[in-house]
């Protein structure tokens, strides 16, 4: 079995004429953590949102688990979340309903069985005390780790950050950090991140991308990339 989780084929997308992503190739290993670090612009966010299908690329193929995604919802064998960079919390609804909504649509029904398990994942966050209080009442970085309890509950196989340590303090990002390197000592799930936050990305990284107006400079370790004194480095 190939330990690729996702793979993109010269993959491309533009939007008004305007190329986005241009004739991108990368392989997202399984259970790893893989960053794609570039400033904003660069085309980070609409990589990410053709990973879960919320774009269609113009040309190229994207891959996951060897099966071609042209249909997402029909590829079967894999869960994936994708967690937003304003968090995209329901401010009508209480932190606990907020996690346990997106149980509707994955066939948990019992009551008591979604309480449950979204009380273990907000545990496991740090913030179960939290459960019964309102969006409006948290932090960003609260806000943030309710957004990362709402996308693990479904036991994803692929989970996506879009910015997940923006317009965060040192201490929250640190927090972020901890939950994803976490999860990756698990061995279980697929996390790709996107991010302009360089120690970030080297806190948290198997695999760092740099992008650049929408091309794919350099791949490799934390360490390569350091090394390699790429001058994007500087800018972002």
């Amino acid at each position: 079995m190939s330990d690729v989780s996702i793979k993109l084929k010269e993959v491309s997308k533009s939007f008004d004429g305007k190329l986005i992503i241009d004739t991108i190739s990368c392989d997202f290993i399984k259970n790893k953590v893989h960053a794609i670090l570039g400033k904003s612009g660069t085309g980070k966010s609409v990589l990410l949102k053709m990973l879960i299908g919320l774009f269609k690329p113009d040309s190229g193929k994207i891959l996951i688990n060897g099966k071609e995604a042209e249909h997402y919802k029909s590829v079967g064998d894999f869960k994936m979340s994708y967690i937003f960079q304003s968090s995209a919390l329901l401010n009508s609804l209480t932190v606990l309903d907020n996690v346990t909504i997106f149980l509707d649509e994955h066939n948990v029904d019992e009551k008591e069985s979604r309480v449950s398990k979204a009380l273990k994942i907000l545990n496991e966050l740090g913030i179960k005390d939290s459960a019964n209080k309102m969006p409006s009442e948290l932090s960003g970085g609260m806000r943030k780790r309710v957004a990362i309890a709402r996308s693990l509950i479904i036991e994803p196989d692929i989970l996506l950050y879009d910015e997940p340590t923006s317009d965060l303090d040192p201490i929250n990002t640190k927090t972020i950090s901890q939950i994803i390197n976490k999860l990756k000592a698990r061995g279980d799930i697929t996390q790709i991140v996107v991010t302009h936050d360089i120690g970030f990305a080297y806190s948290i990284s198997d695999t760092i991308s740099i992008l650049d107006n929408g091309q794919i400079l350099i791949t490799g370790d934390p360490d390569l990339i350091k090394s390699s004194k790429n001058p994007i480095l500087d800018s972002i």
